[in-house]
């Protein structure tokens, strides 16, 4: 028995069931509100994690001085977790009073009691809930975003007596500008309805920003809304919420849902600094090689949703490329000891004189660029520290990512978190098999694909990346270094470096214990 179950009910009242008509006596707890018909053991238990909020309603019938109490929940099927979320109204019906005033204003007790009550356990700090401000990207998944947010999220925050104000996006970097001059003690957080590149342009407009050490701690939080929705998998992944197979309506309903019980969870971002002293945060991943080519010339498929990765895949491994480049990186500290599957891939040691303690803020067209504080990144045109390692290889597959999924069906990193502190790095050098490859990109869903013997994993703090160019008939072409993306979006492809800054943001997620 749990202490919410020892403690005295906040309210008990007797009420009943619309729709049954059966006489119902509720208590309502801290954490849950106790069911009972006729027995002194309840015959249901609500959980609040389950519910989103309450309205007040009043009868239709003329002489119906009763008021009503409706409840919204949305509760987890026990036995198949894997089914999303069923929606269930509560109504019930108060009428221990003679008049519909006296009624009404009862239940009102009720209803803000439980307001009350959900608000505090987002909002321990503040008694007056601020709305959330809203990024709408209106073409995003076939121009879905839209009927998204005014089809399933609006009826929900209205649900849960959220409130928010609306920005539909006009153009690329319209939220970063945005964000950049947006008075952000006015929100709670902010809300993105659109793919995973809406919320890049976020994170790096709040890093832009000359207050960005306080900005960048504002709670963001993802609704489904793309082609591309990694980071609303990772929320629901690592919340053990289910999404996979799900239609993006139904995912975007249950991840609004779900964010109406967050709290602000501490993330980690990656920083990168391009060839031209250029920085970019990043929140996802860093691709190069055939996920890269295949993120970036299935554009064209946009308007088949996720399946535009799976024929782009497809059609890239038939036409398979090879790119020569030189992985250095600094391993995790449990990872010091790294040895590759392949016993022929020769890790070299740095002989540097490189002092990290010299390194300083760099400017970039008279703008002061900030480095975030970098730890252990040397300078871009420098030689990298002692302690890192050194990998040249003939490359088919290069990956950097922070959080579990880079899509749905795409396991990467089973052990990252949101702050585990590390980059997760998968590479396959050159040998695999046309066959190999794609047999390998059917058991990515599991993350399968870490136990075979071509794929080298290693766990690091930072790295530099130096495409030499790509492999044709033996020869490196220096002209085609491959295309380089980071959370989906093309950068510059050039030697990059990058190192993670430990739980630098905020996600809202609904973490379960």
């Amino acid at each position: 028995m749990t202490s919410a179950e020892l403690e005295s009910p906040l309210m008990s009242d007797h009420f009943t069931n619309r729709k049954s008509k059966t006489q119902l006596k509720l208590e309502l707890y801290v954490n849950l509100i106790k069911f009972y018909s006729k027995n002194d053991m309840p015959d249901f238990i609500l959980s609040l994690n389950d519910l989103a909020g309450s309205s007040i309603g009043k009868g239709h019938k003329k002489d119906d001085n009763s008021s009503y109490l409706i409840l919204y929940a949305y509760i987890k099927n026990s036995k198949n977790p894997n089914l999303k979320r069923k929606r269930i109204t509560y109504d019930l019906e108060f009428s221990k009073f003679s008049t519909y005033e006296e009624n009404l204003v009862h239940v009102s007790k009720w209803h803000s009691r439980l307001d009350r009550i959900l608000k505090q356990r987002l909002f321990p700090d503040t008694d007056k809930f601020k709305p959330f401000l809203v990024f709408v990207n209106p073409n995003s998944g076939s121009g879905k975003a839209k009927n998204i947010y005014f089809e399933r999220v609006c009826p929900i925050l209205s649900e849960a007596n959220m409130s928010d104000v609306l920005v539909f996006t006009q153009k690329q970097n319209f939220a970063r500008e945005y964000v950049k001059e947006a008075k952000l003690d006015d929100f709670s957080a902010i809300l993105v309805i659109s793919g995973d590149g809406l919320m890049h342009e976020v994170i790096n407009g709040l890093m832009e920003r000359k207050d960005w050490q306080s900005a960048i701690k504002m709670p963001v939080g993802h609704i489904p809304g793309g082609s591309a929705n990694a980071l609303s998998c990772c929320v629901a992944y690592l919340s053990k919420e289910t999404f996979k197979g799900l239609p993006i309506e139904s995912f975007a309903a249950q991840s609004c849902f779900n964010l109406t019980k967050s709290l602000a969870t501490p993330i980690d971002f990656v920083a990168y600094q391009l060839k031209n002293n250029r920085i970019i945060h990043s929140f996802l991943s860093f691709e190069w090689a055939i996920i890269a080519d295949v993120d970036l010339e299935s554009e064209k498929y946009r308007f088949m949703g996720g399946m535009r990765f799976a024929l782009g895949a497809a059609k890239r491994i038939l036409n398979l490329r090879v790119y020569r480049g030189r992985f250095s990186f600094l391993p995790a500290d449990d990872c010091k000891n790294y040895v590759p599957k392949d016993s022929s891939i020769k890790i070299n040691r740095q002989h540097s004189s490189i002092d990290l303690n010299d390194i300083q803020t760099i400017t970039d067209n008279d703008t002061e660029v900030k480095q975030a504080n970098f730890k252990y990144l040397a300078p871009i045109d420098q030689p990298v520290p002692n302690d890192w390692l050194t990998i040249e290889e003939d490359f088919v597959l290069f990956l950097v990512s922070y959080l579990p999924l880079i899509s749905p069906d795409f396991l990467a990193a089973p052990e990252a978190t949101f702050n585990d502190g590390h980059m997760h790095v998968i590479f396959i050098k050159q040998g695999i098999t046309k066959a190999e490859l794609l047999k390998l990109f059917t058991i990515t869903e599991n993350g399968g694909h870490l136990n075979s013997s071509v794929v080298e994993y290693v766990k690091v703090k930072a790295f530099r990346l130096e495409p030499l160019g790509l492999i044709s008939n033996g020869q490196v072409q220096i002209s085609n270094k491959g295309v380089m993306m980071v959370d989906g979006e093309s950068v510059p492809s050039d030697i990059i470096q990058a190192e993670i800054i430990p739980s630098l943001g905020n996600i809202l997620a609904n973490l379960k214990e």
